[in-house]
């Protein structure tokens, strides 16, 4: 592993020992690493490592709040329903006051709370709010925005586990998804409003049972899910009341909410009053980005809108003078839309540009928690933020970890690994990685250095035949093919022999090949890193509960552990 490790642990969970890996080396964009290296200042208007400008995001963010009283009555009402505890209803309460301020995070409704940047994201928004709290002296709560809006129900209905070093490879990675029969990509509107259905959701949670790793809470984790994702229940819900029982400390937000979007009818009206200056100032940004030698994550488009009905969420589109419902031949004027939003303003939503704007107009932001993508669309947005009149927030980027477990600990120890180099190049694909890591690694216990020898075969071969060609040709220039044909046929002969020999010493070798496929699934599931890939009840069969809180809480903040005052990096947990 790379990095010092150090020791980590306390009562939530096992001794710990946290070593790094660049950003870098796990293929994080330009853009990341220069808000790492705080070398992308001209993009964000506050830099997370300044002190100073924390203090003064939050400051800014204090004095813009307009709606507190109102988003607290709203956030009371939704955390109980979402079995908010007495401290959490007492972080809703310090909203209301004048100088208190949010440090804000959000994900989509991955089924059975998502992939474990999930938790991540919600545990270093925790630690930064009590962080921030400790330097400004005023109240900092920390908010998951439930992004329930969102319609993509492709991308959130798969879950995804390993089941560890025991048994096949190819079984190493399981899921469970939920299947209500209907095409994954068909519109159904927003995602946090789907209803969860009996059969569906029976055999999710089988599927569930099936998927999930041996361990000794492996009950706990299960009744989890069982409690939360119950028929009748929304998608939302369901994600709300789950997420609360892995991340207990942190306040949630639905904005799927005719109060919270009346509140934010104005900033809604603008955009379709005046979007193609929001278009501009979006295009302008993008492009210096680039020029920059970064890229642009949002593709800028017209009208950051979606009209919601009954199961659709539609694209605005100017056409003709009006906004057009894509895909319908519906046009509706301006007057039209405004009248809508000021009737059921519910029945508008924010696509990803505005997304961000609606959420700190309702909340006085002071930082929000980022992963890479996060991050850069983050880096376009500052001009949109400038046109509406809204501060932007600090950017902080998420606390990114991968655990180890013991059994893959002693495969990457065995095989001299790093979490970088069983991930594999970027491009190539696990089997790819896992085809040449086990060659190397086979022929490197072997006896024989079949590498060399061969090598040296053709050597010899070719030296013989360029030897042999004056000789042939001298009795007749015609001979030439025949001669270049023999040459190949010599050299396609050694080929296959080599082959074969590698086959047969690899065979010989196929439990390296299995501890490295397990070991791989372990930490680059399906060739995605741990954090975007396996769900954090994982986490919780094999550890408990606590665990998930003890794995973030161990990662530092600022610096990592083999780099003392630098910036933020991938760390490694060996639990």
């Amino acid at each position: 592993m790379a990095g010092e490790p150090r020791a980590a642990g306390g009562e939530r969970g096992p001794a710990l020992a946290v070593g790094a890996v660049s950003h870098a080396d796990l293929g994080a964009s330009a853009l990341f690493r220069a808000l790492l290296a705080g070398e992308a200042g001209e993009f964000y208007r506050w830099s997370p490592w300044s002190r100073r400008d924390r203090a003064r995001a939050a400051q800014a963010a204090a004095d813009s709040a307009q709606h507190r009283g109102a988003v607290a009555d709203v956030l009371a009402e939704q955390n109980r329903a979402w079995n908010a505890g007495p401290d959490v209803l007492a972080l809703v309460d310090a909203l209301r006051q004048p100088d208190a301020v949010a440090v804000v995070t959000g994900q989509q409704l991955g089924l059975f709370a998502g992939p474990l940047y999930t938790i991540y994201k919600a545990r270093t928004a925790v630690r930064l709010a009590e962080r921030l709290g400790r330097e400004t002296g005023r109240p900092a709560v920390p908010v998951f925005w439930l992004a329930d809006e969102d319609h993509d129900f492709a991308e959130i209905q798969r879950a995804t586990f390993a089941r560890g070093l025991r048994g096949r490879a190819e079984a190493a990675v399981r899921h469970a998804t939920y299947d209500d029969g209907r095409d994954p990509d068909a519109d159904r509107g927003p995602v946090g409003r789907i209803v969860l259905e009996a059969e569906a959701t029976r055999r999710a949670l089988a599927e569930l049972e099936a998927a999930l790793p041996d361990g000794p809470h492996r009950g706990h984790a299960l009744a989890l899910a069982r409690d939360a994702y119950v028929p009748g229940r929304t998608m939302r819900d369901a994600f709300a009341l789950l997420l609360r029982a892995l991340v207990p400390d942190v306040v949630m937000i639905s904005a799927d909410d005719a109060r919270l979007k009346r509140l934010v009818a104005p900033l809604l009206a603008q955009e379709v009053r005046r979007w193609p200056e929001t278009l501009a100032a979006l295009e302008a940004r993008s492009t210096a980005l680039v020029a920059a030698g970064f890229h642009a994550q949002i593709a800028p488009t017209p009208v950051n809108l979606f009209a919601m009905g009954e199961g659709t969420r539609l694209p605005l589109d100017p056409e003709a003078g009006g906004l057009a419902l894509r895909g319908t031949g519906q046009v509706r004027s301006p007057a039209d839309v405004l009248r809508q939003l000021d009737q059921a303003p519910e029945t508008l939503s924010p696509n990803v540009v505005l997304r961000p704007l609606v959420q700190d107009t309702l909340l006085p932001t002071a930082a929000y928690v980022a992963g890479p993508g996060e991050a850069a669309y983050f880096a376009q947005l500052g001009p949109v933020y400038e046109l509406f009149g809204v501060p932007m927030p600090v950017i902080e980027p998420r606390l990114s970890l991968t655990v180890v477990e013991p059994s893959v600990a002693k495969v990457l120890d065995r095989y001299g690994l790093g979490l970088a180099e069983i991930g594999g190049e970027a491009g190539s694909s696990p089997e790819e990685t896992l085809a040449g890591l086990w060659r190397r690694l086979a022929l490197q216990g072997s006896d024989l250095d079949l590498d060399a020898a061969f090598a040296d075969a053709r050597r010899q071969t070719r030296a013989a035949l360029d030897a042999l060609d004056p000789v042939v040709l001298a009795a007749s220039p015609s001979l030439d093919g025949a001669a270049g044909a023999a040459r190949a046929h010599i050299e396609q002969a050694l080929e296959r022999l080599e082959t074969k020999t590698v086959r047969v010493e690899k065979q010989a070798h196929d439990d390296v090949r299995q501890r490295l496929a397990r070991a791989q699934a372990a930490l680059w599931p399906e060739g995605h890193l741990q954090e975007r890939a396996l769900g954090p009840l994982g986490v919780v069969a094999r550890h408990g509960l606590g665990a998930l809180a003890g794995l973030v809480d161990a990662v530092p903040l600022d610096a990592s552990p083999s780099r003392p005052g630098g910036p933020r990096q991938h760390s490694v947990v060996r639990v």
